[in-house]
C-alpha cells in the first residue's frame, strides 16, 4: 500500500476517537447558596466524577446519574432542615455535549416544635453542667439545623467529661420530624453517674526533684474533678521549661472508689540552649547577639543564663542566676550582673549593675519586685565639647528598689491584627539606701493595635514619665527622660529632643511621647505605612511638643517583622531621619 493512502486510512479510523466531545459538560446548581449550596454539590454523583470517569462517561450512564439528582438533593438538604426539597433538571446540548443545570426548591423548612433536655444523677446540681444544657443552640421555633443539634450533643458531653462525669451515659438521643406538619421535637437525656474526685497524682520521667514538681499542681487529692485543673498544670509544667514533652491525663481505667488518678508523664527537654543572631537599628548601628540558657543547674530546677550583645553603639555583657519560686505566684528569684556601654552622638554611658528580683504571674500580668546597685560614668556633649572642656562629665552610684508590671496580649506573636501591651514600672531612690541621688520615678509605656479588614492595621502608642527630685543633674542619663529615634519621635536623632545646655541633650524630668500609625498591606508579606509622632522630653510643662511625619516600608521577614522608615521633625531646623527597626509590634 502506498505511504498516501496508509496515512488516509489511519486518518479515517482515528479522527473520530480524536475529536469526540465530552458527553458532560458543566453543571450549575442554583436556587440555593451557602453551606447547603456546597452539601448539594458534594453529594451530587455528577460533580464527584473525576476526569478519567467524566471522559469516559457515556449517555446511558449520563441518564441514570440525572435520575438520581432528585433523591441526593433531597437527602443533602435534610441536615439544614428542608425535608420538602426538589430539583428540576435542564440538559442543553451542543456538539455532544450536555449541559446541565439544577433548580433547587428546598422548600419550607421543618422547625423545632420542642427541645426537651434532662439530666439525672450528680450533674443534675452541677451549675457548669446546668450552663452548658442551657447553651444549646437550638430552640423553638427555629429552624432545624442537625449540625448545631450534633455539636450541641457534643458541647455537653465534653462539659460531663471536663467535669469529672466519667460515667455519664447518653439514655435518648432523638430528633423526631413530623413531615406533615414540618415540625421536630428534640429530646435528650443522660445520666450522668456520680462525679469523681481527683486522685493520687503521678509523675514519670522527670529530671527535675518531685518536691519542687508537686508545687505545681492546682488542686487537692480528693476535690472534684476538673479538665481545666489540667489545662493550668500543663501549663505551669510548660512555663519551667525543663521538658521537651508533657503529657496530662486522667488514667480512667485506674479510677477507684470515685477517685481518677492523674498521670503526668514527662521527657527532659535539651539542657542547653545557644542562640545567635544579627541585628540593625538606626540608633544602635549593626550588631551581633548570642545567648547561653542552662535550663536547669540541678535537680532543683536552678537556672543559668548568659548573654552578649555587641553593637557599634551599643555593649551588654549579662549572666542571670534564677531559681523557682511559689510562695505568692508562680516566678522565680533572680540575680544578675550585667555591664552595659552605650553611646550616641552627644552622650556616652557606662553602667555596671546587680539586681535581684522576684517576678512571677498575678491575674494575668508579670509582676516584679527588685533591688538595683548601680555605678555609672557618663559623659554628656558632642565632640566639640569634649574638645572645649564643656561637656558634663560624672559618676553616679544609686541603690533603689524597683516595681513593675506588664501585661501583653494579642492575637499573633509575630503580625497581631488585635493586641496591647502596658507597662508601668516605679524606682524609688534615697541617700539612706546609700545613693548619691534621692528620687522618685515612674514610667508608663502602652500600645495598642487594631485592624480594620484583612490588610489594614492602626498602631498606637504612648509614653508617660515623671521624675520627682531636687537634683536632676546629679542623676545619670540612664535615668534621664529623653525623646526622638525609631522607637520615640521619628524625625528626630536618638535623644535628641529634651532639655538642652549649651545646644546639648541633657533629658528631662518628665516624657510625653504619642504615636498613631496606619500601615497597609499589598502582599501577604510587604505593605506601607504612614505616620505622625508628637512629644517631647521637659522640666516645665509648657516647653512645647516636637512633632514628625513620615511613611516606611513593612516586610513580615522570617525573622520579624522589618520597618523601614523615613520622617521629618516639623520644628525648624529639623531634617530628614531614616530609621531602621527590627522586632515585634509590642
Amino acid at each position: 500500500m502506498r505511504p498516501s493512502a496508509t496515512l488516509l486510512l489511519l486518518s479515517a479510523l482515528l479522527l473520530p476517537a480524536l475529536t469526540q466531545a465530552r458527553v458532560l459538560g458543566k453543571v450549575r446548581v442554583a436556587g440555593i447558596e451557602g453551606e447547603p449550596l456546597e452539601n448539594v454539590r458534594k453529594s451530587l454523583s455528577l460533580l464527584r466524577l473525576n476526569e478519567a470517569d467524566r471522559d469516559a462517561l457515556e449517555e446511558p450512564r449520563l441518564a441514570y446519574l440525572l435520575r438520581r439528582v432528585p433523591a441526593e438533593v433531597s437527602r443533602a438538604l435534610e441536615p439544614y432542615g428542608y425535608y420538602e426539597a426538589s430539583a428540576e433538571v435542564a440538559v442543553k446540548r451542543r456538539n455532544g455535549t450536555a449541559s446541565v443545570t439544577i433548580t433547587v426548591d428546598p422548600g419550607k423548612p421543618v422547625r423545632v416544635e420542642a427541645v426537651e433536655l434532662s439530666i439525672q444523677g450528680a450533674a443534675d446540681a452541677d451549675s457548669a453542667v446546668t450552663q452548658a444544657l442551657a447553651a444549646f443552640p437550638l430552640h423553638e421555633g427555629e429552624v432545624l439545623d442537625h449540625a448545631a443539634y450534633d455539636s450541641g450533643k457534643l458541647a455537653i458531653q465534653r462539659t460531663l467529661l471536663g467535669r469529672g462525669y466519667f460515667d455519664a451515659e447518653t439514655r435518648t438521643h432523638r430528633v423526631e420530624v413530623t413531615r406533615a406538619t414540618r415540625a421536630a421535637r428534640i429530646r435528650l437525656d443522660w445520666d450522668s453517674g456520680p462525679r469523681y474526685r481527683f486522685g493520687e497524682t503521678r509523675i514519670e520521667g522527670s529530671h527535675i526533684r518531685r518536691s519542687l514538681l508537686e508545687k505545681t499542681v492546682p488542686y487537692l487529692q480528693g476535690e472534684p474533678y476538673e479538665q481545666d485543673s489540667l489545662l493550668q498544670l500543663h501549663q505551669r509544667l510548660t512555663e519551667l521549661d525543663y521538658f521537651g514533652y508533657i503529657d496530662v491525663r486522667p488514667d480512667i481505667e485506674q479510677a477507684q472508689s470515685e477517685e481518677v488518678p492523674i498521670a503526668v508523664s514527662l521527657v527532659p527537654g535539651k539542657r542547653n540552649v545557644y542562640t545567635s543572631g544579627l541585628s540593625f537599628g538606626t540608633d544602635s548601628g549593626a550588631g551581633a547577639q548570642f545567648g547561653l540558657e542552662r535550663r536547669w543547674v540541678n535537680d532543683r530546677g536552678h537556672k543559668l543564663a548568659a548573654h552578649l550583645d555587641w553593637a557599634q553603639r551599643r555593649k551588654s555583657l549579662g549572666a542571670e542566676y534564677r531559681i523557682p519560686a511559689f510562695a505568692w505566684a508562680e516566678g522565680w528569684y533572680a540575680f544578675g550582673a550585667n555591664r552595659r556601654e552605650e553611646e550616641s552622638s552627644v552622650l556616652r554611658t557606662r553602667i555596671t549593675e546587680l539586681v535581684a528580683s522576684r517576678s512571677g504571674r498575678w491575674h494575668g500580668w508579670n509582676v516584679a519586685v527588685a533591688a538595683h546597685a548601680r555605678l555609672e560614668d557618663f559623659e554628656i556633649g558632642d565632640r566639640e565639647a569634649q574638645r572645649e572642656g564643656t561637656a558634663q562629665v560624672g559618676n553616679s552610684r544609686l541603690v533603689y528598689p524597683a516595681v513593675s508590671a506588664q501585661r501583653v496580649w494579642s492575637d499573633d506573636a509575630m503580625y497581631p491584627t488585635h493586641g496591647h501591651s502596658l507597662r508601668g514600672e516605679f524606682k524609688f531612690g534615697a541617700s539612706a539606701l546609700g545613693s548619691d541621688v534621692s528620687f522618685g520615678q515612674f514610667l508608663l509605656d502602652a500600645k495598642l493595635i487594631r485592624s480594620l479588614g484583612e490588610n489594614n492595621r492602626f498602631l498606637f502608642r504612648g509614653q508617660l514619665g515623671r521624675t520627682f527630685t531636687d537634683r536632676l543633674l546629679a542623676l545619670p542619663p540612664s535615668l534621664r527622660f529623653f525623646a526622638g529615634g525609631d522607637r520615640s519621635i521619628r524625625g528626630y536623632g536618638y535623644q535628641q529632643v529634651g532639655p538642652r545646655l549649651n545646644e546639648v541633650p541633657t533629658g528631662g524630668k518628665n516624657l510625653l511621647v504619642g504615636s498613631a500609625e496606619y500601615e497597609r498591606r499589598f502582599t501577604p508579606v510587604w505593605g506601607a505605612a504612614a505616620f505622625v509622632d508628637a512629644g517631647n522630653a521637659f522640666n516645665e510643662i509648657n516647653e512645647g511638643a516636637s512633632v514628625g511625619v513620615g511613611f516606611g516600608l513593612r516586610w513580615r521577614s522570617p525573622v520579624g517583622m522589618v520597618r523601614v522608615d523615613l520622617a521629618r521633625g516639623l520644628d525648624e531646623g529639623a531634617g530628614v531621619e531614616l530609621h531602621i527597626n527590627i522586632g515585634p509590634d509590642l
